[in-house]
């Protein structure tokens, strides 16, 4: 009886840290590897199309970005969207004009930003009604992306 007791309360531990590491959902970045942190604070980087919590069509094929200032150069930034059972990691940014982004978008809060883009995987469609979120990758340093930069919904 005793051993059932506590074979039973060390089921329910390990079940209570695993839903804690992942807040029992599945749209959650991986929880392995080191923590990739933000993108680099002195860059105010900032999302603007799909503007935060907009609803885009899931044929959605770039992401635009500003940001205050230019990336450090050879960097491996991207981002790792997650919707619904789909994630996936976006290709390296890569500058870009604002006569490119779409509208509608949202306006940098800062005077001369640098404008970039990262584009989707085209084999990897991100399904209607979904919740995307976009969390920030280093590519280069083989860490595990944890820092939710924006979100957006699907038609």
């Amino acid at each position: 009886m005793k051993n059932s007791i506590g074979v039973l309360f060390a089921s329910l531990a390990g079940a209570g840290l695993l839903a804690a590491c992942n807040n029992g959902s599945i749209n959650v970045p991986p929880g392995t590897g080191t923590n990739c942190g933000g993108p680099p604070s002195v860059n105010q980087l900032q999302v603007l199309y799909p503007k935060p919590h907009s609803r885009v069509s899931p044929l959605l094929q770039n992401i635009f970005i500003s940001t205050k200032g230019t990336l450090p150069p050879n960097n491996q930034f991207n981002f790792y969207l997650v919707a619904g059972n789909t994630s996936f990691f976006t290709s390296l940014f890569q500058g870009t004009s604002a006569s490119q982004i779409p509208n509608p978008h949202a306006t940098p809060g800062y005077s001369n930003p640098t404008y970039y883009v990262t584009s989707l995987p085209p084999s990897v469609p991100l399904g209607t009604g979904q919740t995307v979120n976009i969390y920030w990758n280093d590519g280069g340093t083989g860490c595990s992306p944890h820092f939710l930069v924006s979100t957006f919904r699907t038609k």
